[in-house]
């Protein structure tokens, strides 16, 4: 009887475990811990709305007539650790314009902060509830991060119409095969680091683009917004987001989370951090260039925003730089042991941090980005 009841239980147990390949879209970020591996619901949509400050933003998803008609839009926010790119480069919510077709991988909000995003207006079975992203790109960024290009077939000017096939890598998510889009004198066209016309565009052309609204948006249709003709062009338009991408950065700080502290007897400690990943490489050098003066590390929210941070903050003598091989999503996959005389409040585990490299000037961001003004 014993045995037959353990056989019962352990049955019971089988089936009560979630299989995360199934549950992968309804993960909850954990504090301290990035996601696992392939896990997120897939969104693209129109960017209609942006807070950069606060890094939120708005959503007009892809063709759902449902959703469309009841002028339902998807607000979410970006995780602490989530990653933006623009035109092949990284980026800030900042740098990507309004009405830009967007691609994403979204969570559950993190226990406690189900009230952070406005909960959509409307049906309530037309609710998306992920709704904090861990990445978020443009489509020349996400095709071509994915080894995924486009050919041309045939452009007709007449009826402002564009076809094209995918070539390369087939991305998993998002457009591929033989597609049409809509065109018109709108939709910068880009050959040889400048603008061109419309009829430079011709058959066989391996190009990247750039989507947005188009008339038929709920049955799934798009108009394009920019095409790079060639290679010059694709990486010009990179080169330029990455310097803008860089001096946000050196102003600002890079991002990261505290792993652990070990508070000393008398005041002071060590302090281990992870820097987030997403950011140019050329950051992550900078730092490792100078390490042995020491980093400035300041308090941040979970939004990125710090205090006053060129005040605000605490120098620590690095003590070991380690990198992780293969890091999660989300993670640069370095590690920083830091020595610190004096130890801020915020310097707690999972708390979110913004780390100055010695070489990088010191200037005060604007009021209105810190947690509070003057007064």
């Amino acid at each position: 009887m014993r045995l037959i009841w353990a056989a019962v239980v352990l049955v019971m147990v089988h089936f009560a475990m979630p299989v995360f390949g199934e549950g992968k879209n309804d993960y909850v970020p954990q504090p301290g811990k990035f996601p696992p591996a392939d896990a997120g619901l897939y969104i693209a949509g129109e960017l209609v709305g942006v807070d950069p400050i606060n890094r939120r933003g708005e959503l007009r998803l892809d063709g759902d007539p449902n959703r469309y008609e009841r002028e339902m839009i998807q607000p979410f926010a970006m995780l602490p650790y989530g990653m933006l790119w623009y035109n092949g480069a990284p980026a800030e919510l900042r740098d990507i314009p309004i009405g830009t077709h967007v691609h994403g991988y979204f969570f559950l909000p993190p226990a406690g902060e189900e009230k952070t995003v406005a909960t959509t207006k409307g049906d309530a079975k037309h609710t998306i509830a992920q709704n904090h992203a861990i990445t978020l790109e443009d489509d020349f960024s996400f095709y071509q991060r994915r080894g995924q290009s486009w050919k041309v077939v045939l452009v007709d000017a007449v009826k402002g119409k564009i076809q094209v096939t995918s070539v390369g890598q087939a991305a998993k998510d998002g457009l591929s095969g033989a597609r049409t889009f809509d065109i018109d004198s709108s939709a910068r066209v880009w050959k040889e680091r400048k603008l061109v016309e419309l009829a430079e565009i011709g058959p066989e052309q391996i190009v990247q683009i750039n989507l947005s609204w188009a008339q038929g948006w709920a049955q799934g249709e798009y108009g394009v917004a920019d095409i790079w003709l060639d290679e010059e062009s694709r990486k010009e338009a990179g080169e330029l987001q990455r310097r803008r991408h860089v001096k946000y950065e050196r102003v600002r700080w890079i991002p990261g989370w505290i792993d652990a502290v070990e508070n000393n007897d008398f005041g002071g400690g060590m302090v281990t951090l992870t820097l987030f990943g997403g950011m140019d490489p050329s950051l992550y050098e900078d730092c490792k260039a100078v390490k042995e003066k020491g980093f400035g590390v300041a308090v941040a929210e979970k939004t990125l925003r710090t205090w006053a941070h060129r005040s605000d903050k605490k120098i620590g003598q690095v003590v070991e730089w380690k990198v992780i091989e293969n890091p999660p999503l989300g993670s640069s996959g370095i590690q920083v042991r830091m020595k610190f005389s004096e130890l801020l409040e915020g310097y707690r585990s999972g708390r979110i941090v913004r780390v100055k490299c010695e070489s990088w000037p010191f200037i005060t961001v604007p009021f209105d980005e810190r947690m509070k003004g003057v007064e």
